[in-house]
């Protein structure tokens, strides 16, 4: 039998995607912007993914994708981490394009620049734990953003989690005790349990 807070996910995920339905039609970005934002997303040095991130321009999307392709080339260097952990999505809108980086997005893309695409959103919760073991400082914001990444039924942000609270123990149960009441309770209750620093969220399969 499913577990209420996977209903509860859900039903989130539904309201998301009807939200996502009025959003995205008046910023659906052109081809060239999307052909330029693969490329990024499969650069192999920092010179070709800003020659890339020229052409593919300052989105949302196009600044998410060079900061973690930035930041998996430089794992240990605290200012792409920074830069990463800047762009951790403030509202629903900008939640729903990294959820759908890989749709059909400009109607041409083949479906490896989508697979390509999508990865990066798979791989967003593994670059954020990282990103913030470099700037602990920034452990609430990435708290905070559990409640919403948690909603994608196939994301693993608990489990990453569960790094940093055993590297930053103090600063990680601080940062929960700061959430606002109403989320702090649905984090203790569904997604993370801080003392023994156990994912409650798994991703579904698992």
């Amino acid at each position: 039998m499913m577990k209420t807070h996977e209903i509860a996910r859900r039903v989130v995920v539904l309201a998301l995607l009807a939200a996502l339905c009025k959003v995205l039609p008046a910023q659906k970005p052109d081809c060239g912007e999307v052909d330029a934002m693969a490329k990024m997303s499969r650069a192999i040095s920092s010179k070709e993914l800003t020659a890339e991130k020229a052409k593919a321009g300052d989105s949302y999307r196009a600044q998410v994708i060079y900061a973690v392709k930035l930041a998996e080339l430089y794992p240990e260097d605290r200012n792409t981490a920074v830069r990463l952990l800047n762009l951790i999505p403030r509202n629903d809108e900008e939640y729903l394009k990294l959820t759908t980086l890989g749709d059909q997005l400009c109607g041409t893309e083949s479906y490896s620049e989508m697979k390509t695409l999508g990865q990066i959103m798979g791989r967003l919760p593994r670059d954020l734990t990282r990103a913030v073991l470099l700037a602990p400082d920034r452990i609430p914001e990435y708290v905070a953003y559990s409640i919403t990444s948690v909603q994608d039924l196939h994301s693993d942000y608990a489990m990453q989690m569960q790094k940093v609270c055993r590297a930053k123990h103090s600063q990680f149960i601080k940062a929960v005790m700061e959430l606002p009441e109403e989320k702090r309770d649905q984090f203790l209750k569904y997604i993370f349990d801080p003392e023994g620093c156990n994912a409650l969220t798994l991703p579904e399969g698992e």
